[in-house]
């Protein structure tokens, strides 16, 4: 289990402290890295095709959908190559296996890019040797972001790759390619995701230290999930592993490395942030040049050390690759605005001509396109390799889980393989040879700014990066709180809380389905033309030619009700009736239109039952059933005067708390009577105004605009008095 245990210096290494800046020092008998998500799925297949005994996939993200092996190569291959199958496959043709999924439980506001339903997928896969967990347990606003596969206890996965949407491409990174392509996110149904240039890398490795890693992802499943994985098996540590895929050759051999953690205070779990101090020590010892690929440059203690060593070491270059671009406002306020801040502090004092933040682009047949940096990578001269997966941010230093694995060469020969690693990557993005690349790195005196002359053979080349766009962003200091925190987002007593094991909530096949239908009403909401009729301009019209039939009330309530029912608000829905009908029409079609609405919300939460509730809510269910019981007719008309979520949403949890239902109908006709008359009165008064825009009818809708702030202040006023009363009767 990681702990922040007293630290010792190994005596192995120059480097790694044991509990200081990794959290085990061990050995690799084999080492290779794995450049681009094409090569890494194909090792990725091929290991799990070969496995016989335990697969452990850890990720920030699992995406059960993702082609591992895609074009003609797939065609050729005997096992399923999508990750779902193959895996379901694995599961049926080695029974004795046991395959583990940890996959983080994300933010919300990441659930529409990602695969939805996913945990029932595993669950309703057939195999019980298949076994999937969301991972949640972190402090609010913090990330499980290691990124580890684990197979048979014998090869082992480290680094920044998941097998997740928007992830695959191989090192040519040519600007158009028809397979870098993944189905989007499961609120896009059917819809394809393109994507532009990739690029990341992963260490492959085997001997001693996939032990160290195999207890790692146990304690992670357990800890996650409140269950033991299957024991560790014994491998002989100098036997060629099977379970190494082909498709992969070792680098190098019998290399020192050191595991180096992240992990957030939880529980009873410390804080452990070797991965900052191992950076910080790596950065102190370099002596001539510094190669870093990373998605994010922010962390500002790491600029302070790089920018020191630059002016302790007249001889040191250091190249920085990274993004050319954020991708939506969050990144760009948070992380693009702090990489400004960080680049300028690197390059502080008359240190700039040494350094280079430069994003790799991509050029052919006249297009060019940047290509996205996710690698997590570090190489210090020719002695130190770094791969794993933390970002140079806050968050990668103190909040996320994360993993990284560090190589400290040996021998002559092990600093020639390093540097070969370093040359051969920077090849990729250059388009310069080998030993053009080594000359400029160890030379004293050639530019650092080298690396960015363009080579006439070569699709591929560097680019300066210039931040200044980002300089006069706003709200970047709240936007870095919750983006790139360094801590949690609310204290550890609100959020250290564990629910596993036998208290842990399962979800309801009702509630499965209840939100199945939703997103088949909101997917066909997107893809017909049902949306349309949705705007108070498309149902007036409607209502107005059977506005002097039989059929004008029942038409005017059926159309309240859908409203209400696909949450447009209850005012749009006034109004609308308001311009149709005669004031007393539009004040009972609301009414009840509101009634009948509340009874079908009510019907359906019957329906869905508090087990749903208590799947959506977990411990907090009960207590807040207790509370909409027990609050009476009182209780429930403020709930209504005050519009705290969507009508429907609201109906809904009401009756999975099983209100009672009398109850229920007459705290609504209490709780909107007043809104409903307020709106009703400003309705025919703002028509008036329109039709005769003279001073009686300005102070009339003035009027009433002043009679539906009192009405919302009383209702927030009856609140608190009556929360108070409550709390004074306890």
């Amino acid at each position: 289990m990681p702990s922040s245990q007293a630290s010792s210096v190994s005596p192995e290494s120059a480097l790694f402290r044991v509990g200081h800046n990794c959290w085990k020092h061990s050995h690799a008998s084999y080492m290779a890295p794995v450049i681009d998500c094409a090569n890494y799925y194909r090792a990725l297949h091929e290991a799990i095709c070969r496995a016989q005994h335990s697969i452990f996939i850890l990720g920030w993200d699992i995406d059960s959908r993702i082609e591992l092996i895609r074009g003609s190569e797939a065609e050729a291959r005997a096992c399923p190559t999508a990750l779902f199958e193959l895996l379901q496959w694995k599961a049926r043709q080695t029974p004795d296996i046991q395959v583990y999924l940890n996959r983080w439980n994300y933010s919300v506001f990441l659930s529409a890019e990602r695969e939805s339903f996913s945990e029932a997928k595993w669950a309703l896969s057939g195999a019980d040797n298949l076994h999937f967990i969301f991972d949640g347990q972190l402090p609010l606003g913090a990330s499980h972001h290691q990124k580890i596969v684990v197979i048979d206890d014998e090869v082992a996965f480290c680094g920044g790759m998941d097998v997740a949407i928007a992830r695959w491409d191989n090192r040519h990174h040519r600007p158009r390619n028809p397979h870098r392509a993944d189905p989007d996110g499961s609120l896009k149904l059917g819809m394809e995701k393109r994507f532009d240039p990739y690029h990341d890398v992963q260490m492959l490795v085997a001997g001693p230290v996939v032990a160290v890693l195999a207890r790692l992802v146990r304690y992670r499943w357990h800890f996650g999930g409140g269950k033991r994985a299957v024991k560790r098996r014994r491998v002989d540590p100098k036997a060629w592993p099977p379970s190494w895929p082909a498709c992969i050759k070792p680098v190098m051999e019998d290399v020192s490395v050191a595991v180096s953690l992240t992990m957030p205070r939880f529980h009873r779990q410390p804080q452990i942030q070797q991965i900052e101090r191992l950076y910080l020590d790596m950065i102190a010892q370099a002596e001539y040049f510094i190669y870093m690929e990373n998605q994010f440059f922010t962390h500002r203690g790491i600029a302070k050390a790089l920018n020191q060593r630059l002016r302790e070491n007249p001889r040191l270059k250091v190249l920085l690759v990274s993004c050319y671009d954020a991708q939506g406002m969050m990144e760009r306020k948070a992380l693009f605005h702090a990489r400004l801040i960080f680049r300028t502090i690197v390059e502080s004092h008359g240190v700039a001509d040494r350094v280079v933040l430069a994003y790799p682009a991509s050029a052919e047949h006249g297009e060019e396109a940047p290509v996205r940096i996710h690698s997590k990578l570090m190489v210090v001269d020719d002695r130190y390799l770094r791969i794993g997966s933390s970002n140079i941010n806050n968050r990668s230093m103190a909040l996320d889980s994360e993993c990284d694995l560090v190589i400290e060469a040996k021998s002559a020969l092990q600093r020639k393989q390093i540097a070969d690693i370093r040359n051969d990557l920077i090849r990729e993005h250059t388009g310069l040879e080998l030993e053009e690349i080594e000359r400029i790195a160890r030379q004293v005196g050639a530019p650092v700014a080298a690396f960015l002359a363009e080579q006439e053979h070569s699709r591929q080349h560097l680019r300066r990066i210039n931040d200044d766009q980002y300089r006069h962003e706003r709200f970047t200091r709240l936007a870095r709180r919750f983006a790139d925190p360094s801590r949690p987002i609310l204290p550890d007593i609100f959020t250290s809380r564990r629910v596993f094991g036998a208290r842990r909530r399962r979800i309801p096949f009702r509630l499965i389905a209840g939100i199945a239908l939703v997103a088949a009403v909101a997917l066909s909401w997107k893809v017909t033309p049902l949306a349309e009729y949705a705007d108070p301009e498309k149902i007036i019209p409607l209502l107005e030619q059977v506005q002097n039939t039989a059929w004008a009330f029942p038409a005017g309530l059926v159309a309240y009700v859908l409203g209400t029912l696909v949450f447009l608000p209850h005012m749009v829905m006034t109004g609308t009736v308001v311009v149709v009908f005669a004031p007393l029409e539009a004040f009972l079609i609301a009414m009840l239109g509101s009634l009948i609405s509340v009874s079908i919300g009510w019907v359906a939460g019957q329906g869905l039952g508090e087990r749903s509730l208590q799947a959506m809510l977990g411990r907090h269910a009960e207590k807040i059933s207790q509370y909409a019981r027990n609050g009476g007719v009182m209780g429930l008309t403020l709930l209504r005067l005050l519009p705290v979520a969507p009508f429907t949403v609201v109906n809904l949890v009401l009756g999975m708390m099983k209100v009672p239902f009398v109850t229920l109908l007459i705290a609504t006709a209490l709780g909107l009577l007043p809104g409903t008359l307020v709106s009703v009165f400003i309705g025919q008064s703002a028509v008036a105004l329109f039709k005769n825009p003279d001073p009686h009818n300005v102070m009339l809708v003035g009027a009433g605009l002043l009679l539906w702030g009192a009405v919302i202040a009383g209702a927030h006023f009856l609140s608190r008095h009556w929360q108070r009363r409550l709390r004074e009767n306890k």
